[in-house]
């Protein structure tokens, strides 16, 4: 069977987990997929951040445009990594569905014929914020909505007090709902940790997060 396969990548703590059990069923991870619209401005993944993620990861990137027909949009994109990429499978971090949304890159890849690893899929949200720390992942707390968090809770790392302390909220522990989001700093698979400064926090309406650049 052909392995090669791309993992869609936003550098929070899913598509992250969802690459290191990629790995192990032994994927050939070729190339990193971030989708994104024109213009893209990302407050929880900020672009900069990414770049050095990928600098670590040191694979191929690619920046893909979607617009309007988005499902249009998506599926061609995804035909073209099958058919000028030679991706056999896209990788993705989702547990669960969103706003009762079956999974969409499933949705979008039945055209093409693209075969979907979701590894992460239906998991205990515990255990798999567990397994981010029994693999040494080191990851911040890079967006919390301001009706939940407090705003010295962006940059925080994840470990096993503010594992516990998201239990305390009415939230999904793993911000499913949008609670929150997460950058990830280092992994099995980096070859040198990403260092960001945490000293600047921005906000609006909604939302504390990291200074972008």
């Amino acid at each position: 069977m052909n392995t090669t396969a791309a993992v869609l990548w936003t550098g929070g703590k899913d598509c992250a987990l969802a690459y290191l059990k990629a790995q192990q069923a032994g994927y050939n991870i070729t190339h990193l997929v971030t989708f994104a619209p024109k213009n893209p401005d990302f407050k929880a993944h900020p672009i900069h951040l990414i770049k050095k993620q990928v600098a670590s990861i040191g694979i191929t990137h690619q920046f893909i445009t979607v617009e309007a027909p988005i499902k249009e949009s998506y599926e061609n994109a995804i035909q073209s990594l099958k058919d000028n990429n030679g991706i056999h499978t896209l990788v993705t971090g989702d547990i669960d569905e969103v706003d009762g949304h079956s999974n969409w890159i499933g949705e979008c890849s039945k055209k093409s014929g693209m075969h979907v690893f979701n590894p992460l899929w239906k998991k205990d949200r515990k255990f798999l914020l567990e397994e981010l720390l029994s693999n040494n992942f080191t990851l911040i707390f890079s967006l919390v909505k301001k009706e939940l968090f407090e705003k010295k809770w962006v940059g925080k790392q994840l470990n096993s007090t503010t594992i516990s302390d998201l239990q305390k909220l009415n939230i999904d522990i793993c911000g499913e709902n949008g609670e929150y989001h997460t950058m990830v700093l280092n992994t099995p698979f980096f070859q040198h940790k990403v260092m960001v400064d945490t000293s600047e926090i921005e906000e609006n309406e909604h939302f504390y997060y990291i200074k972008r650049i």
